[in-house]
């Protein structure tokens, strides 16, 4: 009984001590080291860099002349090549340029007397709400400043500003107006398709400004996308009796405003 007795005691100290040793060995595991993270971009940048840019935008007139109302919104876009002029050592201060392709436009309501052919050669003048769809086409060239923050985990935050020079290559209008037909007098809806316009002004002034983010894919290229608030300083139309309502025989007069979401490749 006694030899069972110290075989039993003896068991109990080794299970003992082998427990002790394994949470011993639990409690001093060694933590795992934190994976470093990498910087793909250490800042320095060249005197030029250049991007890619593409821009959907929403368009939206504020008119000015009597009668006309806005009428809606216009989906348009703006893409090109991006140039930028770096001021200092680091990435953080630009002058920024470079060459777009722009379109734009708007929606507009407004009374005017609408000639409506009856035959080739004979029409009748009708006064009617007329609901208009206005595109313009601009080679544009902007001239601005773009600070850019040092790198937060690889991502930058983007602030720009500047003007937007525009030179208009097109323009076109689509009406949709309602009249009386002359023998019936009933109501018709009529829809033109889109005809080219002389009545857009040749340049076009606008002042821009936005936020945004990049990220850095490598240490020579960034993705990012920047929201942009643009603003027309000057009248859509020529004015000056070059582009005027039929019914009021007032100059018309509108600016342009949209949004634009900004989306680029940066190559430094």
């Amino acid at each position: 009984m006694k030899k069972i007795l110290i075989l039993f005691a003896i068991s109990i100290l080794g299970i003992s001590l082998s427990l002790a040793q394994v949470n011993t060995s639990v409690g001093q595991r060694p933590r795992p080291k934190d994976t470093p993270k990498v910087i793909k971009d250490n800042g320095i940048g060249h005197r030029i860099n250049f991007g890619l840019v593409f821009a959907p935008t929403i368009d939206w007139m504020f008119p000015a002349s009597t009668g006309m109302e806005r009428n809606g919104i216009s989906v348009g876009m703006r893409y090109g090549v991006g140039l930028n002029v770096n001021l200092t050592k680091k990435k953080n201060f630009y002058v920024s340029s470079g060459v777009y392709y722009e379109q734009l436009g708007g929606k507009l309501k407004f009374i005017d007397n609408i000639l409506v052919h009856i035959s080739e050669q004979n029409f009748i003048l009708n006064t009617t709400e007329v609901q208009r769809n206005y595109q313009a086409n601009y080679l544009t060239i902007p001239l601005g400043i773009t600070l850019k923050t040092n790198s937060i985990n690889n991502f930058f935050i983007v602030g720009n500003f500047g003007l937007y020079n525009s030179f208009r290559l097109s323009a076109f209008n689509a009406d949709t107006y309602t009249f009386k037909n002359w023998q019936t007098n009933e109501p018709e809806y009529w829809s033109r398709q889109r005809v080219k316009s002389d009545e857009v002004a040749l340049m076009k002034e606008s002042v821009y400004g936005g936020v945004g983010m990049e990220y850095s894919i490598s240490r020579d290229c960034r993705a990012g996308i920047t929201l942009n608030y643009v603003h027309s300083l000057t009248n859509y139309f020529k004015g000056k009796g070059n582009a005027q309502n039929n019914f009021t025989h007032e100059d018309q007069n509108a600016k342009l405003g949209y949004l634009e979401i900004v989306l680029n490749i940066n190559f430094f």
